[in-house]
């Protein structure tokens, strides 16, 4: 496992959050279906 970005606080009114990348790669990582876990042990879940 690597980190690939950090998620902020949600802002706004529909909750939207900014995410600080920390990999060479945004595009592969972020693509959508790919599956990212927030935290060890975590429930992946697809970026859509």
């Amino acid at each position: 496992m690597l980190i690939v970005g950090r998620i902020g606080k949600p802002h706004g009114i529909r909750g939207e959050v900014t995410v600080e990348v920390r990999t060479d790669e945004p595009d592969v990582r972020f693509a959508p279906g790919a599956v990212l876990r927030t935290e060890p042990g975590a429930t992946p879940r697809a970026v859509q």
